[in-house]
């Protein structure tokens, strides 16, 4: 056997492939079973590349020069001068030439040097390939094979293989032993696969003469694999084709995901524009099969793809004929791309044909419910030589359009055609009038002639609730179904975090083997803080608590850590009976009498709270604390009661916050940033770092939805931390909405740090994070003596400046109007105004004009006009900007 290893390593080490398997061959099962442990795990010798040895220069002979005449020289600048005679520049030329001819020699060693490192790594992945074939090919029965070629990391490493190899494992194993092995290796191939390659697979199976592979992985895997370019011709002969495009290319979504990724994105496409043009694959099932996929829906980079191919297919009005049920689906799309397309083959049918009535009825409804005002243009312009009386559902439609210019021109629509509408249809028009409201719905009536709508009565804001009270303590079963949302989820939410550190002290007072048994089932690895502090509450010191975060980022992430660090050897040692700064409601605030009794006991009892527990239980504390708490606290004896006590008798201290500007990047825009100044407060929460360095730590996102509670009784200090993470945010990273719930839950007066971290979440570009920021001004506008006019300013100075993008804050606006925040929208709207109006023209504006006006009519604000709404409102025209200033204009009157 040894000799017989031997003889086998020398033909993988020359990477003999075909050598091997005549090897191979030869011997019985049993002799090839022997060599399994052997090449199991076993590691090729690395192939080194070969030195680069080039001969050395041969000396030339100095140029020769003409004696007479002109001559020009080029003047090189490492040449300190040009010499003036023949002989110097004789000289002065071959110096050039040699150092020009020790450049090419150079790149030439560099290109000789690179090419044999890629012949070394060819040999080295040569020699694998063929320790992989030598493996699979010893293994006694197929199944175990596929095992193998399937086997976890955790086990050992999975042999490597090639499609190369497969004729070679046939002469080996046979045919009915690698149909055994293809059907096994196609059984557990998934969308993808890791470790065996699908180019194996698919090689084998194509030897074997197996069957088309019929399952949406293997399909994914076919699409994926890159075959090579260009691609057309590969596919045109290839007998799987067909059955891959009518079974899976347009109906699987894993197939679709493979088709919209990597290599296929960019071959695929062009591959079959050319086949279908060569009549080898049918124009028709391509076009079928687009459509259904994008009326299928998904994500925007798959439908972007089947977009793209059906464009390029550029179907006729005849193709599109035979879809138009399908198109009228998409018009209806998410994507506007999609909606536009339909809509363009949509209107070649019935340029080409023309669509019955029951169509382009349900084309208006569906064109006049898009958001896109384009979209509607486009499509109210297009009906109007059509008669109405069959498209009047859709008409209604429009009328109750939210964005009011595209309801007006939907009005101005049937007003110009109203003479011409019959009976019914008016009578449906004039049953529609009492649910419009507004302009749209008085013009309506008094073209009509029927009774105007009843006036809608404003929206009442909800008066302010105060904090609920913080959950019941966590017994220690409820304390490990917390601890197991928290490491599978994160650590994003204060209250879970308070209730569990909570939880942990309580068990570490209790039972310690009974928490064991409960709580060490949740520690799958010993690093990072939760881990070690759950070990900590049964008495154990392992592990890690994770990585420190740099001292000169994100000091509340540093002052959190900082409590998670303090409170671990404690649980180990001598556990606390409470921790001070355990809140007592879900917006942060402790009860002082708690904390003034967890005092007395440790002054009775001689032991000292942690410094960062003692800390948070002061910045926690209400701003309204009283008197008998003030006096039991000048009782107080230890450090930590008299700290207390000290803190009572100051009093409120608020921070002191203001703006700088950091500059541009090449990377960002210039921001706002907020600053903070803490005199009088911890140095825990301050933070002296300047504006640009502020700024730049904001890529290092922690978890922002914890540090509103840790100064649940100074908002401005918190959002003075989080505005400049929030502010990189808008346009970046996703800062989550927790932090929004913890500023609108806080207390204490809010400031331009405040108004900075409002205006950059609601122009967030991730819509789930501006609506969450249009809450949280409803909760804002709630409070009594709340006033949004500095949320207002920095709107219109960041949107004027082209650092935000107008028209994402209008989605939230537009809800904390309807939610009853009239006031505080025109607070806002009004503030902005004069920065909006000076600055050049900007999508968004009349909308926000037009929100301006809808917020003074509601709150009923009257008064002086914004600074240069004047010089819009006289312009001629029906621009949508003068017809939104003038509304802002007749509402102020």
């Amino acid at each position: 056997m040894s000799d017989l290893w031997d003889e086998v390593r020398v033909r993988i080490d020359a990477a003999d492939v075909d050598a091997l398997a005549d090897l191979l061959a030869g011997l019985g099962d049993g002799d090839r079973t022997a060599l399994v442990p052997h090449l199991d795990g076993h590691i090729p010798a690395l192939a080194e590349p070969e030195p680069v040895v080039l001969p050395p220069l041969e000396p030339e002979p100095l140029p020769d020069l003409p004696t007479s005449g002109f001559i020009t020289v080029g003047f090189v600048a490492y040449d300190k001068e040009l010499p003036s005679d023949l002989q110097g520049v004789r000289e002065m030329m071959a110096r050039q030439r040699t150092r020009q001819r020790e450049h090419e020699r150079a790149w030439q060693r560099r290109r000789l040097e690179e090419d044999a490192r890629w012949a070394a790594s060819r040999l080295n992945d040569s020699r694998r390939a063929a320790t992989g074939f030598a493996l699979v090919a010893c293994t006694l029965k197929a199944p175990d094979a596929v095992k193998l070629l399937h086997r976890p990391w955790s086990v050992g490493p999975a042999p490597q293989v090639s499609p190369e190899v497969v004729p070679a494992l046939l002469r080996v194993r046979g045919s009915a032993w690698c149909t055994t092995l293809a059907r096994g290796l196609l059984r557990r191939t998934r969308p993808r696969t890791q470790g065996v390659r699908w180019a194996f697979t698919e090689a084998l199976l194509r030897s074997v003469d197996a069957d088309v592979p019929d399952t949406p992985a293997a399909a994914a895997q076919y699409v994926a694999l890159d075959r090579g370019h260009p691609l057309a011709p590969l596919l045109a002969a290839d007998p799987w084709l067909d059955h891959m495009l009518s079974t899976y290319l347009f109906d699987d979504d894993g197939v679709a995901n493979a088709f919209s990724s990597g290599a296929a994105a960019r071959a695929w496409p062009a591959a079959l524009l050319e086949l279908a043009g060569s009549a080898r694959v049918d124009r028709g099932l391509l076009v079928a099969g687009c459509l259904r996929r994008l009326r299928a829906g998904g994500r925007k980079g798959v439908l972007q793809s089947y977009l793209g191919l059906v464009r390029d297919l550029a179907p006729t009005a005849e193709e599109s004929a035979g879809h138009t049920q399908e198109l009228i689906g998409l018009l209806t799309a998410p994507m506007s791309t999609v909606a536009d397309f339909a809509y363009t083959c949509l209107q070649a049918v019935h340029r080409s044909a023309g669509l019955d009535p029951l169509s382009l009825a349900e084309i208006t409804q569906n064109m006049l419910c898009r958001p896109e005002k384009k979209l509607v243009r486009a499509h109210l312009a297009w009906l109007r030589p059509m008669p109405l009386d069959d498209l009047v559902e859709g008409l209604v439609v429009g009328l109750h359009h939210p964005v009011p210019e595209l309801a007006e021109r939907t009005l101005d629509l049937v007003e110009t055609r109203l003479a011409g509408l019959s009976e019914k249809a008016r009578e449906r028009l004039a049953a529609e009038v009492p649910a419009l409201d507004g302009t749209v719905g008085n013009r309506l009536a008094a073209a009509l002639g029927t009774a105007a709508p009843a006036v809608v009565p404003a929206p009442v804001l909800a008066a302010a609730e105060l904090p609920r009270e913080m959950p019941s303590p966590l017994d220690l079963g409820a304390l490990a179904g917390e601890l197991s949302v928290l490491l599978r989820n994160g650590d994003t939410d204060p209250v879970r975090h308070e209730a569990v550190l909570d939880g942990l002290v309580r068990a570490a007072n209790g039972d310690r083997d009974l928490a064991a048994r409960v709580l060490e089932p949740l520690i799958t690895h010993w690093y990072g803080y939760w881990p070690a502090l759950i070990a900590a509450t049964f008495g154990r010191s392992v592990g890690s608590p994770g990585r420190q975060i740099p001292r000169e980022h994100a000091p509340l992430s540093l002052f959190v850590n900082g409590r998670l660090a303090e409170l671990r050897p404690r649980l180990i040692h001598q556990p606390p009976p409470g921790l001070l700064a355990t809140p007592a409601t879900v917006a942060g605030h402790v009860d002082p009498a708690r904390v003034l009794n967890l005092l007395q006991q440790a002054d009775r009892d001689r032991w000292q709270p942690a410094a960062g527990d003692l800390t948070q239980a002061l910045l926690r504390l209400p701003r309204e604390v009283e008197p008998a708490v003030h006096a039991a606290a000048a009782r107080l004896s230890s450090p930590a009661g008299r700290r207390f006590a000290a803190w009572l008798a100051d009093g409120v201290t608020d921070a002191r916050t203001w703006i700088e500007e950091v500059d541009e990047t090449t990377y960002d825009r210039s921001r706002r940033i907020a600053m903070l100044d803490l005199a009088g407060l911890p140095a825990e929460i301050g933070d002296a770092r300047t504006a640009a360095e502020r700024s730049a730590s904001a890529w290092h996102m922690p978890s922002l939805a914890l540090w509103p509670m840790i100064t649940p009784s100074h908002r401005e200090i918190a959002a003075a931390h989080l505005q400049p993470v929030v502010a990189l945010a808008v346009d970046h990273q996703n800062p989550g909405t927790g932090f929004l719930d913890g500023l609108a839950a806080a207390d204490g007066p809010a400031g331009p740090a405040t108004a900075l971290t409002m205006v950059y979440a609601l122009a967030n570009r991730r819509e789930g994070v501006r609506l969450a920021a249009g809450d949280a001004l409803s909760t804002f506008a709630a409070r009594p003596g709340w006033d949004s006019t500095g949320i207002g300013v920095e709107l219109g100075i960041l949107a004027g400046s082209d650092r935000i993008v107008l028209q994402r804050t209008l989605q939230p606006l537009t809800e904390a109007l309807k939610a009853g925040a009239h006031d505080a929208v025109w607070q806002i709207a009004s503030a902005a105004l004069p920065d909006l109006l000076a600055a050049k023209p900007r999508p968004g504006l009349p909308e926000l004009l037009t929100l301006a006006a809808d917020a003074a009519r509601l709150g009923r604000h009257t008064g002086q006009e914004p600074p240069g709404l004047a010089a819009i409102t006289g312009r001629p025209g029906r621009s949508q900007l003068a017809t939104a200033a003038r509304k802002l204009a007749e509402a102020l009157r």
